[in-house]
């Protein structure tokens, strides 16, 4: 009972992330007009357009993360722990974590040198955070999916001497 609430508590909490994820994104393009109309009184720039494609392009990789991991998480409520889906999926979460690396880092010197959007700290910074959490997700799945593989072979292994 209690394995079966967890599974469906997490579950639960990767949709949520979905949604809101979702949302964010739908929003983007609305509130950066505003911020930049009102408070920093761009008008007529095409600034919050080439934001809001960044941003929509640094977004792929981590939505096909999110859906890889609702997957998963699909997997572990129906008690299917052995899949042999498993390590496609934390390949596929570790290909977008990776990806994520490049993909930020180069959208960052596209705005810096194209676009002259260079915002000190709020830029280096967050490159260095978002660099090392996608290269330690990275290395997790990637690590993780081989650490499956060999438990599926294992239990495949065990199976057929029984």
């Amino acid at each position: 009972m209690n394995k079966s609430l967890n599974s469906k508590i997490l579950n639960n909490i990767v949709l949520v992330g979905i949604i809101l994820t979702f949302i964010v994104l739908l929003f983007i393009p609305l509130g950066l007009t505003a911020i930049f109309k009102s408070s920093l009184g761009i008008v007529g720039s095409n600034m919050p357009m080439v934001i809001s494609i960044s941003i929509y392009i640094c977004a792929i990789p981590y939505v096909i993360a999110l859906f890889n991991l609702k997957k998963l998480c699909k997997l572990i409520d129906k008690k299917e722990p052995f899949s042999k889906n498993i390590p496609k999926y934390l390949k596929t979460i570790s290909i977008c974590a990776f990806s994520e690396i490049f993909i930020f880092n180069f959208v960052q010197i596209g705005l810096y040198y194209f676009f002259g959007i260079y915002l000190y700290a709020l830029t280096i910074i967050p490159s260095v955070v978002v660099s090392f959490i996608s290269l330690a997700i990275g290395f997790l799945s990637l690590v993780l999916g081989k650490l499956f593989v060999m438990a599926i072979e294992i239990k495949d292994e065990n199976d057929k001497t029984i």
